[in-house]
């Protein structure tokens, strides 16, 4: 097992857009207090929350034809006896799309559109290097029409599809839905809200491909049930969820699903979900059940409150059997929980977890919210490396409690823990190092009801090369104070800037 967790750590760690200087706080910049728009995990978004956010650095967009074989138009007020042309447009999408080939553009006049949007087996492929581009222009809306089901379903490769509003208007039934060869497809720059069904958009019967980029999605809800902005289904592959604003849904802005035994279909393989805003959902930013090889990276996860009946308050979830989950560089603050890793389970553990280079800062307790860092459940072989922990009322790390079974053989090293409560140790924890961490003077650790100090800790035969430090980060900026900066252990997870690695979420000096 100890070979297999280095041997993700290594390959993982090409993953990071930037070795140094990359993380939650890479410039000299404040920190937003709760609630705030601004985040030192990735550019900002632009604007008010629910505007489109601007680009991760480093993250590759998708980029639009230079030129188009031939162009189509249409309007509200065309025919479809038409041309098809900006003169003579068409009236219906259903009628574009019928025309479209390899290389095409159809621009979509602004107007409204109550039809289903069908790139199914009746209309043509685009090919990786001639996509078919679906473009409104001036946010065309597309509402529910007569038929039912989804309001846009794709089912093809190479479409770029971008700027309309989906409005499902309270209706049952998905906005869009994906499926079948997706391949190099994309919907970007669009909104998508007031859906009341499962999902405002879905991933399943074998989509594979795809990328969702730049969207606002909102309000997916159902009345005391679950309902999520993104959902990503069993048999889904290398799916992109990438620099959306996702938020105010009766479920999780994004859930990875799969039931554990109940569902016998191969779960969800190759998510990456990077630099989104996620925020204001009943349940949480993010939920990773049984799904395989994750990546989260440079997401806003924030604004996670207790709901009166139906509970939640954290910012994200690993649980059932999930496996190989890398998550990085986050910025998770205003809620009452950053990670919950296991609690429930009906198969194998989660495995292959790796936390690196998060901020996870300004936690809450009210409503009995526990403000805490992370709660680790039932998992073998955690890693939980160069983060930052800072202004938590609660316990940073929480383990070992016998939720569905161990936490086993979890490490815990070069962490900044700037918490008065550091840990919380349960009988459950076989196989527990911790590590080369810098702690706040006077952090506790509470094991097995007793409040231990650092010295009393280590005598127990833990943390036997991690220190105290009044200032153990700059609480401007939350870059690593003095006593951080090359003292960390080297973990072959990516080059540092000086002597050593620095300690915490931010390496310093790049």
């Amino acid at each position: 097992m100890r070979l297999r967790l280095i041997t993700l750590l290594l390959l993982t760690s090409g993953l990071l857009a930037s070795a140094c200087g990359g993380g939650p706080s890479s410039g000299p910049q404040s920190p937003p207090s709760p609630g705030d728009a601004a985040s030192p995990g990735f550019t900002p978004p632009d604007g008010p929350p629910g505007a489109s956010p601007s680009p991760v650095q480093g993250a590759p967009q998708t980029p639009k034809p230079s030129s188009y074989a031939h162009e189509w138009a249409v309007s509200p007020t065309g025919d479809d006896a038409a041309a098809g042309t900006e003169s003579a447009p068409v009236r219906t999408l259903a009628k574009a799309l019928s025309l479209a080939g390899p290389g095409d553009r159809i621009r979509v006049l602004a107007g409204t559109y109550a039809e289903r949007v069908l790139i199914t087996d009746s209309v043509r492929a685009g090919t990786a290097e001639a996509p078919i581009t679906l473009e409104g222009v001036d946010l065309p809306r597309i509402v529910p029409g007569s038929q039912p089901g989804a309001l846009v379903a794709v089912e093809r490769p190479h479409w770029l599809i971008s700027g309309f509003e989906i409005d499902v208007q309270n209706k049952a039934a998905f906005a869009v839905a994906f499926s079948g060869d997706t391949e190099g497809t994309v919907l970007s720059d669009s909104e998508v809200h007031h859906a009341q069904y499962g999902a405002g958009i879905s991933f399943h019967n074998g989509a594979h491909g795809a990328t969702l980029e730049k969207n606002h999605i909102h309000h997916i809800s159902i009345p005391n049930k679950d309902a999520h902005g993104v959902m990503i289904q069993p048999t889904s592959r290398n799916i992109t969820v990438r620099d959306n604003v996702i938020h105010d849904n009766s479920g999780d802005s994004i859930q990875c699903y799969s039931t554990d035994g109940s569902d016998p279909s191969t779960p969800a393989d190759g998510l990456l979900i990077e630099g989104n805003d996620l925020y204001g959902n009943i349940e949480q930013s993010i939920d990773i059940k049984t799904c395989y090889n994750v990546t989260i990276r440079r997401n806003k996860m924030h604004k996670a409150r207790r709901h009166p009946t139906l509970g939640g308050n954290g910012a994200m979830v690993v649980h059932l059997s999930a496996r190989d989950v890398l998550i990085e560089e986050n910025d998770f603050y205003d809620a009452g929980l950053a990670i919950g890793i296991g609690g429930n389970r009906y198969g194998p553990y989660p495995s292959g977890i790796v936390i690196r280079r998060n901020l996870i800062r300004d936690m809450l307790t009210e409503g009995g919210m526990t403000g805490g860092g992370l709660q680790l459940a039932v998992s073998q072989g955690t890693q939980l490396v160069n983060n930052t922990f800072t202004r938590l009322p609660g316990p940073a790390i929480i383990m070992g409690n016998g939720d569905g079974g161990p936490t086993e053989s979890l490490v815990v090293k070069n962490n900044i823990i700037d918490v008065p409560q550091a840990m919380q140790v349960g009988s459950q924890a076989p196989g527990l190092t911790t590590g080369s961490n810098l702690y706040r003077t006077g952090a506790t650790f509470l094991k097995a009801g007793a409040a231990l100090n650092l010295s009393q800790w280590q005598a127990q035969g833990q943390d036997g090369n991690s220190r105290e430090e009044a200032a153990p980060l700059d609480p401007k900026t939350l870059s690593p104070g003095p006593a951080a900066v090359d003292r960390g252990e080297r973990l072959d997870l990516e080059a540092s800037c000086g002597a050593g690695p620095d300690i915490g979420a931010v390496e310093s000096n790049c």
